[in-house]
């Protein structure tokens, strides 16, 4: 099953089966920390960094503030976390993370309108209010914010919408932007890959202001596949 507050169209793991905004301890964080332990025992040696992704949305874990401690107790790797970003804006949230070396939120679209059509936020979950807490979170966290931006054929790959996207990252201003296309079975069957045209332009209308890695022909780019040990 999976925990989320999105049900994004393009998502790997499928629809999502609980469609949630409360944040709960769905498993005991005694038993999640004994099976980094011995995760860490067979992959430290050979990973880039610890990765908490969780099925679903990792923010809705009430002990993530916990697991985060508890992660770097235990190795000197760098402590990632891929949220969708939806909750950044909730001070517990942010307390919760603020251990973390590198915080990887999502943004796929520039209004509220593609946000829907894209993500299928949980209804609690406003689009301005969403943006509003990666800008102040990106000023009170102390590390790396690395944003990622799944492209679409048709959906967000236009010149407007990649204008629109843009000018909110101008305002969250991250260390580094990721643009991913979906290569993953998505969710949704008419999730289609950008064409090389789309790519080029989104090349053009980002530039390389935020150290943008954009993804080669054929590969599903992302640190997670490439850097880093999930856990």
């Amino acid at each position: 099953s999976k925990t989320c507050n999105f049900s994004c169209i393009y998502c790997q793991l499928g629809r999502t089966t609980n469609l949630t905004n409360t944040r709960q301890k769905f498993f005991p964080k005694e038993d999640i920390i004994q099976e980094m332990k011995l995760s860490l025992k067979i992959h430290e040696k050979t990973m880039d960094f610890l990765t908490f992704v969780g099925s679903g949305e990792p923010t809705l874990y009430k002990d993530l503030k916990d697991l985060i401690s508890a992660a770097k107790r235990l190795t000197n790797k760098p402590v990632c976390v891929i949220t969708n970003g939806a909750l950044l804006y909730d001070q517990e949230v942010k307390n919760s993370l603020m251990e973390a070396d590198v915080i990887m939120p999502s943004l796929d679209a520039g209004n509220e309108k593609m946000f829907r059509k894209i993500n299928r936020p949980h209804p609690d979950i406003k689009f301005d209010k969403m943006v509003e807490g990666m800008i102040e979170f990106r000023k009170k966290f102390p590390s790396k914010i690395w944003m990622e931006i799944m492209l679409m054929k048709n959906i967000n790959d236009g010149i407007e919408s990649l204008k629109v996207i843009k000018k909110i990252l101008n305002q969250i201003n991250p260390d580094r932007t990721y643009i991913n296309v979906p290569i993953r079975p998505p969710a949704e069957s008419w999730v289609k890959k950008p064409s090389k045209e789309s790519i080029e332009r989104c090349k053009e209308i980002f530039g390389e202001i935020y150290n943008i890695s954009f993804p080669e022909e054929g590969r599903f780019f992302s640190p997670s596949s490439d850097l880093e040990n999930e856990i």
